[in-house]
């Protein structure tokens, strides 16, 4: 029994020293655990895109006679977007929006493809305007919010997405049709994304919360314990020889 505390003691101080040389070496450790995890992502096959279709936006009838003209004066034009449905915690991905309204019938070929995209239509007029909301993601803008609509090419928005919490969450993408100093909303987009917590990730965090001298000195203390216990055990058991 003796031996089995000392054993326990001693693993546990190992544990807690490194975890608190993991915490003065925490920002090291995560540029360190970033590349890898971006270099496997490269090295790893990019998944098939799929493409779905989701209904057509209805309407219906509006409460001001002049929202409703201003309603009549947009042009339907093909949309898509991509928003990965699975991620990790701390690694940051894209959110990618395309307007189309060259005559094509997609906008899909606009995207970088990494993803599964999502198709559809909206009612756009001279300028739009895209906003990308999630509580449980920081979220800084690629792109310009205010656009534009080019007839020449398409028009895309793109985000820098990086999720702050593990499980899943709700990334939502509105797009709003910019008439004066009025923002009429033409469509919006719901995505429920996956964040996954990686161990390592789950060790990092720990070390960047601790206190590094506090778990050193205890990691060390719990080995000195154990290796003293030990040292007992030892004792009597070659005074009884």
């Amino acid at each position: 029994m003796m031996r089995l505390i000392s054993l326990i003691l001693i693993l546990v101080g190992i544990g807690a020293v490194a975890l608190g040389f993991l915490a003065w070496q925490a920002p090291e450790a995560v540029k360190v655990a970033e590349s890898a995890e971006v270099e496997s992502s490269a090295a790893a096959p990019a998944p098939p895109r799929t493409e779905r279709s989701l209904e057509e936006p209805t309407f219906g009838t509006a409460s001001a006679p002049t929202e409703a003209a201003e309603v009549e004066t947009l042009r339907r034009v093909p949309i898509a977007h991509e928003t990965p449905t699975e991620a990790s915690f701390g690694q940051p991905f894209d959110v990618t929006l395309a307007i189309d309204a060259t005559g094509a019938e997609s906008a899909i070929e606009a995207l970088p493809g990494r993803t599964e995209a999502v198709e559809g239509t909206a009612q756009v007029g001279l300028d739009v305007r895209a906003a990308l909301i999630g509580t449980a993601f920081e979220i800084e803008p690629l792109s310009p919010a205010d656009q534009a609509i080019s007839t020449l090419t398409a028009n895309t928005w793109r985000w820098k997405v990086t999720p702050l919490a593990n499980g899943e969450h709700d990334l939502v993408l509105e797009i709003y049709a910019l008439r004066g100093d009025r923002a009429l909303p033409v469509r919006t987009f719901h995505d429920e994304v996956t964040v996954k917590v990686s161990a390592l990730r789950q060790a990092i965090t720990m070390a960047q919360t601790a206190n590094p001298l506090f778990m050193v000195l205890g990691g060390v203390g719990s080995v000195l314990g154990g290796a003293f216990t030990a040292l007992r055990f030892f004792s009597k058991a070659s005074g009884r020889g």
